[in-house]
C-alpha cells in the first residue's frame, strides 16, 4: 500500500463520510421535535415506529449491497452491457417489492406492534406514524437500487449529493411542518417521504443511461435466467442477512420498551448517537465494497489486499477519534437531544456503551463492505445468523440480570460476533482474487 492508495481511499470514503453524517441528523432533529411535545410518548412513538418500518424495510437492503457488489464486479471487468442489465433487474425488483408491501402494510404492523410494551397513546401515535411512512415504499426501495448503481461505479460524489438532497430537504421539512402545523408525528413521515421521492427523481435522472432505453434491452435483461437467479441468490442470501440484524434491532427496541417510557426514549436517543457512528464509519465500508468489488472483477489480489488495508486503517483512526469525542461530550450531546429531565439524568448511566461502541464496531463494518462488495453472500448470511443467535441468548441472559446494562452489553456482543464469524472466512476472497476470469 502507497500514500496514492490512502488517497484514493478517502476520496471515495470523505464524500460517503459528509452525506452519511446527515443521515442520523435527521433522526436526531426527529429526536430533538418530538422531545419538546411534553411527553415521553411522542419521542418513543417516533422510535417505533421508524424501527418497525426499518424492520420490514431494510431487510431489503440486499437491493443496495447487492446491486453495488455486482455493478463494481462487472466494472472491473470493463463490462458496460452488464452494469445496465444489473441495474434493469433491480429496479424491477424494487418496484415489485414496494407494491407488495404496501398491500401487506396493516397486518405487518399489528405484527410488529404485538411484541411492544407502552401505553395505548405510543400504540395509536406509532400507528400514524407508520401508516404515512408506508406510501413512500417505492421511493425508499429505488433508492436502495439506485445508491448500489452509483456506489458499484465510484460515483461517490453523487451518492453524497443525492444523500445530502434527501437528508437536508428532510430536516427542513421536518422544522417546517412542526413549526406551522399540527401533525406531530404525522408530520416526521411526511417530511420523510416528500424528501424520499425527491431523491428518487434526482437519483433516476442521473441514472438515466443505464434505464431509459428500449423495450427489448428490458426485456433481455430481465429474460436472462441464469443471472436474474443468480441476482435473486444473492439477494436471498442478504435478505437473510439483513432480516437477522434488523430483527436484532427490533429485539433491542422491544426490550428496552418493556423497560418502561423513559428507558426507551434514552435508548432512542442513544441508538442514534450509535446510528451517527455507523453512518460516519460507513464512508470507509461503502470504499471497501467499491474497492473489493472492482479488485475481484479485475482478479487483482494485490490491489485487493491494499484497498483492504488502507480502508482498515482509516476506519480505525476515525473510530478512535470518535471514541475521543463521545468521552467528552456525551452528555452535552443528549441534553441537546431532549429537555425531558428524567432522560437527561439517566444518561449518564449508560454513556459508557457509547463511549466503546466505534472500536467495537469497525470491523463488522469494514468485513461488510468486502463481502457484500465481492457478493460473498453466503458467508455475510451464516454469519449474521450465528451473531443472532449469541445476541438472543445474551439478552435472554444479561437483560434479567442487569436490566438496561444488560440489555447495552447483548447489543456490544451482537457487534464482536459479527466481526468473529466473517474474519474467519476473510480468506476465502483473498482466495477468490487469485481465480482466473471465467
Amino acid at each position: 500500500m502507497n500514500l496514492a492508495q490512502q488517497r484514493k481511499v478517502y476520496a471515495l470514503a470523505l464524500p460517503i463520510m459528509l452525506s452519511n453524517a446527515t443521515v442520523p441528523l435527521v433522526g436526531i432533529v426527529d429526536t430533538a421535535v418530538m422531545g419538546r411535545m411534553g411527553s415521553p410518548a411522542y419521542l418513543s412513538a417516533v422510535a417505533v415506529g421508524a424501527i418497525l418500518f426499518s424492520s420490514i424495510f431494510w431487510v431489503f437492503g440486499f437491493l443496495k449491497m447487492g446491486t453495488g457488489g455486482l455493478v463494481a464486479q462487472a466494472m472491473g471487468r470493463s463490462d458496460a452491457a452488464e452494469m445496465q442489465q444489473v441495474f434493469m433487474r433491480s429496479l424491477a425488483i424494487s418496484l415489485t417489492l414496494a407494491v407488495c408491501l404496501m398491500a401487506l402494510g396493516s397486518p405487518l404492523l399489528a405484527v410488529g406492534l404485538y411484541a411492544m410494551g407502552g401505553s395505548n397513546e405510543l400504540h395509536e401515535l406509532t400507528r400514524d406514524y407508520f401508516f404515512v411512512r408506508l406510501w413512500g415504499a417505492p421511493a425508499t426501495l429505488l433508492l436502495y437500487t439506485i445508491t448500489g448503481a452509483l456506489i458499484g461505479q465510484q460515483s461517490m460524489r453523487a451518492v453524497f449529493w443525492q444523500q445530502l438532497l434527501l437528508n437536508v430537504l428532510n430536516i427542513i421539512l421536518n422544522i417546517v411542518f412542526f413549526t406551522f402545523t399540527d401533525w406531530h408525528v404525522k408530520g416526521v413521515a411526511f417530511a420523510t417521504i416528500i424528501s424520499e421521492f425527491v431523491a428518487m427523481a434526482v437519483g433516476l435522472w442521473w441514472l438515466r443511461k443505464l434505464w431509459f432505453t428500449s423495450a427489448q434491452t428490458w426485456i433481455n435483461a430481465l429474460k436472462n435466467t441464469p443471472a436474474f437467479l443468480a441476482f435473486v441468490s444473492i439477494g436471498r442470501d442478504l435478505f437473510i442477512r439483513t432480516l437477522g440484524l434488523t430483527f436484532a434491532f427490533y429485539w433491542i427496541t422491544v426490550l428496552g420498551s418493556r423497560l418502561g417510557d423513559t428507558t426507551l426514549a434514552l435508548n432512542t436517543i442513544l441508538m442514534h448517537i450509535v446510528f451517527f457512528t455507523s453512518y460516519a464509519l460507513d464512508g470507509f465500508t461503502i470504499a471497501a465494497e467499491a474497492l473489493a468489488g472492482h479488485a475481484l472483477g479485475k482478479r487483482d489480489r494485490k490491489a485487493l489486499t491494499d484497498d483492504v488495508l488502507a480502508c482498515t486503517l482509516g476506519a480505525l483512526g476515525l473510530a478512535v477519534i470518535m471514541v475521543a469525542i463521545y468521552s467528552v461530550a456525551g452528555q452535552a450531546i443528549v441534553n441537546a437531544m431532549t429537555t425531558l429531565n428524567e432522560v437527561r439524568d439517566l444518561a449518564s448511566e449508560y454513556l459508557i456503551w457509547i463511549i466503546i461502541a466505534p472500536l467495537i464496531g469497525v470491523w463488522s463494518f469494514l468485513l461488510d463492505g468486502i463481502f457484500a462488495g465481492t457478493t460473498h453472500t453466503k458467508e455475510m448470511r451464516n454469519g449474521m445468523v450465528l451473531s443472532v443467535i449469541t445476541f438472543v441468548v445474551a439478552a435472554e441472559l444479561l437483560v434479567p440480570l442487569w436490566g438496561n446494562h444488560g440489555l447495552w452489553l447483548s447489543y456490544s456482543i451482537l457487534m464482536i460476533a459479527r466481526a468473529v464469524t466473517l474474519g474467519v472466512w476473510l480468506p476465502r476472497i483473498f482466495k477468490a482474487a487469485e481465480a482466473p476470469l471465467s
